[in-house]
């Protein structure tokens, strides 16, 4: 009797044992499926993002624009002509706007290292919140304020996928009072032709209208940069336009579309 009850629970024990084995084995494989399943989804949704980055800026709203490039030997703009400014309605009801420039304050600038640990860093604490915080905002009017709102969201979506690049990127900002009113994103900073990828102000500061914040960052931020770049030694910069007749005005030349390139021939 005893050796069939020892014989019962042996039997038991090794049921056991080759359930927890199986259990043991099974979790194992699937911790394994789960790491490949991971990599996998951060594989197909980094490869879905590159192409979505592709969509959006093909696509004629945000891509409608030129090549451009500026010649920096004989640039000879300041930071004086590049001064904030308000807009202010004429006294008399006429419905027009007056610029009014600030006497009394003037824009600052600064550069981020993206492939600086410590600038990234700081990237991400000072300048990503703002670029969130322009791609939502509400209650914009006129296209250049929606515009920009939907290039902040595109330069974050630039920066990630710049981690994986090896090529120095930088992103600029130019501040007002201590607040970033415009940011610019260079993708590539090797050679003698860094380029300009994207340059945005705050939506804010574009809506039709507004008499309450500053404007005038964008222009004075590409000024600092092309400055910044002739000092340097850089003998041209790039940037892709949707107002080439701004730039055309202060000197830039628009280059042909390259064969291949999006929205160009092939």
């Amino acid at each position: 009797m005893g050796a069939r009850l020892f014989g019962l629970f042996l039997k038991m024990v090794s049921v056991w044992i080759g359930k927890f084995m199986n259990s043991y084995i099974l979790k194992i494989v699937l911790g394994i499926f789960r790491g490949v399943l991971m990599k996998f989804r951060n594989i197909f949704f980094g490869f879905l993002r590159t192409w979505l980055l592709i969509a959006i800026f093909c696509s004629s709203s945000l891509y409608a624009g030129t090549n451009m490039i500026l010649m920096l030997q004989n640039y000879q703009y300041t930071a004086a002509d590049y001064p904030p400014y308000f807009l202010r309605e004429e006294p008399l009801g006429t419905g027009n706007f007056i610029k009014v420039l600030d006497d009394q304050n003037a824009f600052q600038f600064r550069t981020y290292d993206l492939s600086s640990e410590a600038d990234l860093a700081l990237y991400e604490a000072e300048v990503e919140p703002i670029l969130t915080e322009w791609s939502e905002q509400i209650g914009l009017l006129g296209s250049n304020a929606e515009l920009s709102k939907q290039f902040s969201g595109l330069m974050k979506m630039y920066v990630d996928e710049s981690l994986h690049s090896l090529t120095p990127k930088e992103i600029h900002i130019a501040t007002y009072e201590g607040k970033i009113e415009a940011v610019s994103y260079v993708g590539s900073t090797e050679g003698q032709a860094p380029k300009i990828d994207l340059l945005i102000a705050n939506p804010r500061t574009l809506s039709d209208n507004q008499t309450v914040l500053p404007k005038g960052a964008g222009s004075s931020l590409l000024n600092d940069m092309a400055l910044r770049y002739k000092e340097e030694g850089v003998e041209k910069i790039q940037l892709r336009s949707v107002n080439d007749e701004y730039y055309l005005d202060r000197g830039w030349q628009a280059v042909p579309e390259p064969e291949g390139a999006c929205g160009g021939d092939g």
